[in-house]
């Protein structure tokens, strides 16, 4: 009676470790696909240009400082392309390679020292301020913080016409 008992849980047991193991240690189809990181990250046809191309612009920059090797770039280009896809009307959209010498005045001009990093550029105010970073991967708060530098610009330029 007592072989037959052990032997009944043994299986029960060996029964439940496979289900636990099943639904636990199943692989993730949301896995990130290994991405080769000397390749060029693929910047999204949406108008985004260079930094460069959009210094003569009147409308404010937004601008990407990025670099080919790190994966957190590689993973927000995407969502830059959309919302460039989304303000193309408001901003220009612009990046900034920084393994590019040609690039090393801007990259300490703005004190980058991290990737990616986004600054909002307006040459007409001659202003400019970085963008949170810990908000790049929520578009939610990329979408606030956009929409709230449009209000804050329109404030400024409906105020310096009253005062003119």
């Amino acid at each position: 009676m007592k072989k037959k008992f052990f032997i009944g849980l043994f299986i029960a047991a060996a029964i439940g470790l496979f289900v636990f193991a099943a639904i636990v240690l199943k692989p993730d189809d949301k896995k990130p696909v290994q991405q080769n990181l000397n390749a060029p990250i693929e910047i999204p046809d949406t108008g985004i240009i260079t930094i460069q191309e959009a210094e003569s612009t009147d409308k404010p920059i937004v601008a990407m400082f990025y670099v080919d090797w790190c994966t957190y770039c590689r993973r927000f280009m995407p969502v830059f392309g959309e919302f460039a896809k989304s303000y193309k009307d408001k901003y220009t959209f612009a990046v900034v390679n920084c393994d590019y010498l040609e690039n090393e005045k801007i990259i300490k001009d703005f004190h980058i020292m991290g990737y990616p990093s986004l600054f909002v550029i307006d040459n007409q105010l001659e202003h400019s301020f970085g963008l949170n970073p810990a908000g790049l991967m929520d578009k939610a708060v990329m979408k606030k913080e956009l929409n709230d530098y449009l209000k804050l610009r329109d404030k400024f330029f409906v105020n310096s016409l009253q005062n003119s």
